[in-house]
């Protein structure tokens, strides 16, 4: 028994392991030069509908009115994407002189992140608990270009094409989990348990790319993007109790990223480099997996 005569409340731990589908876009662009300018947009690249299956583990720790911790980390392996690689002559994307469209259908995707938190109880019918949190995050992208083919000028299919361009984006973050569920199971309704999380992050992005065509770059690394940059994830889901132990889970997953200006530095074959500017770098994914949860 607790000071003030209640019983003290358990320790809650658990297991998360679901799997489903998952969807990214990418798109990067650079300068002319490291002002920004002639022309202010030399090279774009977009990664659309990015598909891919997912599988993630999550841990959780809930000690009442003493610290909560969370973990978790996934991987996707790609299956399905588009890529398009756009060169402009002239400033706000005129004068396209060369654009390919090409298949992103294969590499891989993992995220993983840690927090620690303090939780606040409150309701009794139906128990809440608020958890603020900080914590540190780590997010690549393998993405691989195959399948070329040449729009402009309109040559066809070129063969050969097996490019990559690697992402990392780290940093720490802030947030929030907010969970709800029945104090006692008396009805059907009572075995849905809800969540929703929110957390902002600060971002280091690297990246870098081996252009596997460019007889005149360096290879294995052709050329590395660095810039800062934040971004939000969102998740949301619930739990259908299935007894003690066991939870069946269903869970939404969103996340939005940017970069400020950066720098990319491309690296030649005959050992020289030369930089300019990065103007930006956007991406955003979401996820959609069920699987199982585990209580001890």
């Amino acid at each position: 028994m607790g000071i003030d005569g209640e019983k003290p409340l358990p320790i809650e731990t658990e297991l998360i392991i679901t799997g489903g589908y998952r969807r990214d876009d990418l798109d990067w662009n650079i300068a002319g030069n490291t002002g920004g300018n002639d022309p202010n947009i030399l090279s774009e690249l977009t990664w659309d509908d990015v598909e891919s299956y997912q599988i993630k583990f999550q841990g959780n720790l809930i000690w009442p009115k003493i610290i909560a911790l969370r973990g978790s980390a996934n991987y996707s392996w790609i299956f399905k994407g588009e890529n398009q690689d756009s060169d402009y002559a002239g400033d706000n994307r005129t004068f396209e002189f060369s654009r390919s469209d090409n298949s992103t259908d294969d590499g891989n995707l993992w995220d993983a992140s840690l927090a620690v938190g303090y939780p606040f109880r409150f309701g009794r019918t139906v128990v809440g608990t608020f958890i603020p949190l900080v914590g540190y995050s780590h997010h690549e992208q393998q993405l691989v270009l195959t399948d070329g083919y040449q729009t402009i000028p309109g040559t066809g299919p070129f063969p050969g094409l097996d490019s990559s361009y690697d992402t990392q984006w780290k940093g720490p973050w802030v947030g929030c989990d907010l969970r709800f569920r029945a104090a006692e199971i008396k009805a059907l309704a009572h075995r849905i348990e809800t969540y929703f999380t929110y957390e902002f992050h600060w971002a280091d992005y690297e990246a870098e790319a081996d252009w596997n065509l460019r007889d005149d770059f360096a290879h294995p690394k052709s050329f590395k993007h660095d810039a800062d940059g934040n971004g939000f994830v969102i998740a949301a889901g619930f739990n259908f109790v299935l007894n003690q132990r066991w939870a069946l889970n269903v869970n939404f997953d969103y996340q939005d990223w940017s970069t400020d200006n950066g720098t990319s530095k491309v690296f030649f074959a005959d050992g020289t480099t030369s930089k300019t500017q990065l103007n930006e770098v956007n991406w955003t994914s979401y996820a959609l997996m069920t699987g199982l949860s585990l209580r001890f």
